[in-house]
């Protein structure tokens, strides 16, 4: 168990890392952009040596990431701060395949809106990596989530990427996920997909789920983090009167992205469906 003072330590190195591991990501991205538009070959010989520095600094930053995050996730926290009785809803995060994305920034901003929210103490976060399609099955079945949250790749038919026993890609149909969520009706309320090309999925498990959420053409990982960021945000805050929870969380995820000038607001669709 980690102290709250070991606990500030990792988190505040965990911060520093990623602003550096952000700072020369976007630097990367640069490079490869002149490098593509570059001529002469010992100009071109410059960049490529460079890229291959930053790529290098890129996976050191990425593994001291990955450890911190695995030390605080391994330590018992519950996100709630009131008696277990207390907590209503239950999120469960699936996360796989990372192939450069920082998912682990987007569990962080998630758990991030939540501790910040006003009515935090009704929230709770568990989580799955490395998602095969057994893991997911025995996750949903164990945990009971009120809130599903996929986070990882999709394909342009529609398939989420999972893993196999040996680590590879595992393309899921959105027929098979369907299937999978209508077996859990009485408690999923929402389902999540942060993911490139996720809408078919999201139709497809929207006829048994009442709220589901899909990209309707790929996302840049800053855009999805930051709906993800605004729809926690909007999940958590003072809800008054009659309003549709999960439409005003969906609603402040649009905003959010808005407000952060990212040309991708329109690429987040939300299907609802009441029985």
């Amino acid at each position: 168990m980690l102290s709250d003072e070991q606990r500030r330590r990792l988190e505040k190195e965990r911060d520093s890392l990623q602003n550096e591991w952000d700072i020369r990501n976007d630097r990367l991205m640069r490079i490869r952009k002149t490098l593509a538009i570059e001529t002469d070959p010992s100009t071109q010989f410059k960049y490529e040596q460079q890229i291959q520095n930053e790529d290098d600094e890129l996976k050191r930053l990425t593994d001291r990431l990955d450890e911190i995050e695995k030390q605080l996730q391994s330590a018992p926290s519950i996100l709630a701060i009131s008696e277990p009785k207390s907590i209503q809803q239950k999120i469960l995060i699936l996360t796989a395949i990372p192939h450069g994305l920082r998912l682990d920034r987007e569990i962080r901003e998630i758990e991030e809106a939540i501790r910040r929210a006003t009515n935090r103490n009704l929230f709770e976060i568990r989580i799955r990596t490395a998602v095969r399609p057994q893991d997911i099955r025995r996750a949903i079945a164990e945990e009971q989530p009120q809130i599903v949250h996929f986070c990882g790749h999709g394909l342009e038919g529609g398939s989420l990427l999972l893993e196999d026993d040996g680590g590879n890609n595992k393309p899921v149909t959105p027929e098979g996920l369907a299937s999978l969520f209508k077996l859990h009706v009485d408690y999923v309320n929402c389902v999540l997909l942060n993911a490139c090309h996720s809408e078919k999925t999201a139709i497809a498990i929207s006829q048994y789920i009442n709220y589901a959420i899909g990209m309707n053409q790929p996302i840049e990982d800053k855009a999805a983090i930051t709906f993800a960021q605004g729809f926690y945000d909007g999940l958590g805050f003072e809800n008054s009167g009659n309003k549709d929870l999960f439409q005003r969380a969906f609603d402040e995820g649009i905003v959010a992205i808005q407000m952060e000038n990212l040309s991708q607001g329109l690429i987040p669709v939300l299907k609802k469906t009441f029985k």
